[in-house]
């Protein structure tokens, strides 16, 4: 299998791996926190309820082909984006709360005869489903995760009732292939596919239970004791800033990005 080592980014259906490793990853998250001092003494606090992610980025000597691309990323030559990037510190691809089985409800959609559930403590529930009923994991910005070519794609769920397949489209959302269904699930995108959508697939029970962890990972495979890991998701990205230091044949480069997002669902 592909590892994971370095950095995949690109426009959709133009993902590619950046080879040089970064001397300096910066995944840091600005909370948005703004606090409130009274003048009787109580303290408040507002923040943003989805802060959006960020990544900071610098080579040190990268090598001509790798700074071309990073340069023609920055200055929009495939277009003003946003952006599929996939960091190696990433360990899964789900959003955080899709990673832990939480809501919003929005991130899922049901297909079949059993009943979705945000809970007020926004733990999803699923309610009587019927064999092959399948619960799909949205992205929040694209129609799907953004795959690679011979990048492999791996999937596990925590409910010993519940399995993990995929189906793959190309750019029009067309379908190109599916692998699975398996309770841990590898699967290479055939060519042509630039999405991959994945699905959780149900036996039948009779009564309420917990969606639970699952874990969505791009090279390094998965293994069964990972599932809880908290989610990094695989944001929409733009570039909002650049620098380039040349050192004949050789460029120093940093690239700082932002997530993108579309109104909320």
């Amino acid at each position: 299998m592909t590892p994971l080592a370095s950095l995949w980014i690109g426009p959709l259906g133009g993902l590619r791996e950046v080879r040089d490793a970064a001397t300096d990853l910066d995944r840091s998250i600005s909370l948005g926190v703004q606090e409130f001092a009274a003048l009787s003494g109580g303290i408040t606090t507002t923040r943003l309820a989805t802060p959006p992610r960020r990544l900071a980025l610098s080579w040190s000597a990268m090598a001509p082909a790798e700074a071309g691309w990073v340069e023609a990323l920055a200055r929009g030559v495939f277009g003003p984006g946003p952006l599929a990037v996939i960091d190696p510190a990433a360990r899964n691809l789900l959003d955080g709360g899709q990673s832990q089985g939480y809501g919003p409800r929005a991130a899922y959609l049901m297909s079949g005869w059993g009943t979705l559930t945000e809970r007020a403590d926004r733990v999803i529930t699923v309610t009587d489903p019927r064999d092959n009923d399948g619960i799909w994991l949205l992205h929040p910005h694209w129609f799907g995760w953004p795959v690679a070519p011979g990048l492999p794609v791996h999937m596990a769920t925590s409910l010993p009732d519940v399995r993990c397949a995929f189906t793959f489209y190309t750019a029009d959302q067309s379908f190109v292939g599916e692998a699975g269904p398996s309770s841990l699930l590898t699967a290479v995108p055939p060519a042509g596919a630039v999405f991959v959508l994945p699905r959780l697939i149900l036996r039948a029970w009779t009564g309420t239970k917990p969606l639970g962890p699952a874990l969505l990972r791009m090279g390094d495979p998965v293994t069964a004791d990972e599932v809880g890991t908290l989610g990094d998701g695989c944001p929409a990205m733009t570039v909002t800033g650049y620098t380039d230091k040349a050192r004949p044949p050789h460029r120093d480069l940093s690239l700082t990005l932002v997530e993108v997002r579309r109104t909320p669902r």
